[in-house]
C-alpha cells in the first residue's frame, strides 16, 4: 500500500481549484503554507506552487524548497504556454484531482529511487565498486507516435525534431504494441482526436504492463475543454496536449515528460549497477550483510534527520517437513532469492543475512508498507513448490516473515536484533 504523503501548498492566488478532500482519497494530504514564511522542506514528500508568473514561481521554489540536490519535487500550477525550467512537475489549468495525485505520486517515486541510488552508489564505492555510466543516457529521446496521420502530426514531428528529439508513427494499435515491445520510448503520444476510446484501450493496456507502467502517455486531443479528461487520467494518461497547441508548449510538454523517464530508466540502471562481486554473495545474488548494515546504516542516518520511515522485513526459512537432499535445499534457496528479487521495488534491498535469513530493507516505507510486502512474500512462498529429490514429489519451504519500522536513533544493528526477535515470536505462535 502506498504510504501516505504530505504536501506543501503554496497557493498566492488562493485559485488552485483541487481541495484537500480531493487528494485525500488518492492518500495525499495537504498543508497549506504562507507564500512569505518559509517552511522546513524535510517536512513535506512535495512542494506544490500555484502561481501565475512563473519568476515568482521559482522565488517560491528557493524559499520554500531551497536549492540542494535532496529537495523534494517542485510542482508548479500556472497558465505558462511551456513548461519552466527550475520545477520538477508542471500543470497547466484546469487541473483533474486524479492527473495531480498520479503527478505527485509519480514524482515523489521518482525522488526516492533517484536519492536511493546516490546513496547505494556511494556505499558501492566504499566497499570498492564504482557503478559504470550508463550508456543510454547519450542516446537523445524518442517518442512514439500513436493513431492517424493528421493535419498536426507533423507539427508534433517538427517541434520534437527541432528539440532533438527523435518520433516514430505507428498507425494502429497492432503496429503500436509491436513497437513497445520491440525498445524503449521515453513517451507515448496517442491521437484522441477522433477514437479516443481507442486511445483510451491503450493507455489502460500500459498501465496494465510492467514494463509498460511508468512510460508517460499524452493523449492529443481538440481544441478547447476536453470532456472526457477526468476519464482519462483515471485510465492512466499522463497529459493532455489541444490540438491547437503552440510547437514550444508541444515540445516542452513531451520533453518534460520524456526526461522524467529517462531520469527513472538511469536511476534504475545505477541500483542495478550496484550490484557486483563486492556486494553481493555470489551464490544467491542478493546484497551481502556487511554492505546491507552500512546500506541500511545510511538510510537510517538519513530517515532520523528527515523524519521519513524507514521499513524493514525480515524472513527466516525453517528447514522442510520432509526428507530433501541438501542439493535440492540450495535450488529452494536460489529460486527464493531470485522471487524476492522480483517481488521488490528497484530502490528496495534484499539481503542475505545468514544461510537461513534473508531481509528485505525498503526505505522511506512505514510499518504499514513493510507489512504489505511481507504478506506479499509469504503467500508467494506458500503457493511455490520446488523440485525435490523425485520429480514426482515436490516440496515447500517454511517461510516465517517479520515487518517493522524503525525507531529513534535505533542503530541498523538494533534494528535486525529486533526484527529476529519478532520473527521468533512469530515462529513460536505458528507452532
Amino acid at each position: 500500500m502506498t504510504r501516505r504523503l504530505n504536501i506543501a501548498v503554496v497557493d498566492e492566488g488562493g485559485d488552485l481549484s483541487v481541495g484537500p478532500s480531493d487528494l485525500d482519497i488518492y492518500r495525499i494530504s495537504t498543508h497549506s503554507v504562507s507564500p512569505h514564511q518559509p517552511v522546513s522542506h524535510r517536512k513535506f514528500d512535495a512542494i506544490l506552487i500555484c502561481a501565475a508568473d512563473t519568476e515568482r514561481a521559482r522565488e517560491l521554489a528557493a524559499l520554500h524548497a531551497g536549492r540542494t540536490k535532496d529537495r523534494p519535487p517542485v510542482i508548479l500550477i500556472s497558465e505558462a504556454d511551456h513548461p519552466p525550467e527550475g520545477f520538477d512537475g508542471w500543470l497547466r489549468r484546469p487541473v483533474s484531482p486524479v492527473q495531480l495525485a498520479n503527478r505527485i505520486q509519480s514524482l515523489r517515486r521518482l525522488w526516492v529511487m533517484e536519492d536511493v541510488a546516490r546513496r547505494r552508489m556511494a556505499a558501492a564505492a566504499v566497499f570498492g565498486h564504482t557503478p559504470p555510466a550508463d550508456p543510454l543516457k547519450a542516446k537523445k529521446p524518442t517518442v512514439l507516435f500513436v493513431g492517424e496521420a493528421t493535419s498536426r502530426f507533423m507539427a508534433i514531428r517538427h517541434a520534437l525534431e527541432h528539440a532533438g528529439t527523435a518520433m516514430i508513427a505507428a498507425f494502429s494499435s497492432f503496429s503500436a504494441f509491436d513497437y513497445l515491445h520491440e525498445r524503449p520510448f521515453d513517451a507515448v503520444i496517442l491521437n484522441a482526436l477522433g477514437k479516443k476510446e481507442l486511445a483510451f484501450t491503450i493507455s489502460s493496456a500500459m498501465r496494465r504492463n510492467a514494463r509498460l507502467y511508468h512510460t508517460p502517455v499524452l493523449l492529443l486531443t481538440p481544441s478547447g475543454r476536453f470532456d472526457a479528461a477526468d476519464e482519462a487520467f483515471a485510465r492512466g494518461v499522463s497529459d493532455i496536449l489541444p490540438a491547437n497547441a503552440s510547437p514550444t508548449e508541444i515540445s516542452g510538454r513531451v520533453l518534460r515528460l520524456a526526461d522524467e523517464r529517462r531520469r527513472r530508466r538511469d536511476a534504475k540502471a545505477i541500483l542495478e549497477n550496484c550490484r557486483a562481486t563486492q556486494t553481493v554473495d555470489p551464490a544467491l545474488g542478493l546484497y551481502q550483510k556487511r554492505f546491507a548494515l552500512a546500506h541500511l546504516q545510511d538510510l537510517l542516518e538519513n530517515a532520523s534527520q528527515s523524519r521519513k520511515p524507514t521499513g524493514l522485513v525480515m524472513m527466516s526459512i525453517d528447514p522442510p517437513e520432509v526428507e530433501v537432499s541438501a542439493e535440492k535445499v540450495a535450488a529452494a534457496h536460489q529460486q527464493f532469492a531470485s522471487m524476492l528479487r522480483h517481488l521488490l521495488r528497484a530502490e528496495d534491498a534484499p539481503a542475505l543475512l545468514a544461510p537461513d535469513l534473508f531481509a528485505a530493507i525498503l526505505p522511506y516505507t512505514d510499518r504499514e508498507g513493510a507489512g504489505c510486502v511481507a504478506e506479499r512474500v509469504s503467500a508467494v512462498a506458500e503457493c511455490t513448490a520446488f523440485d525435490g529429490d523425485d520429480p514426482l514429489h515436490p516440496f515447500r519451504l517454511n517461510v516465517h516473515c517479520g515487518a517493522l519500522e524503525a525507531a529513534g536513533e535505533e542503530t541498523a544493528e538494533a534494528l535486525i536484533e529486533r526484527g529476529q526477535r519478532l520473527l521468533d515470536s512469530t515462529r513460536l505462535e505458528a507452532v
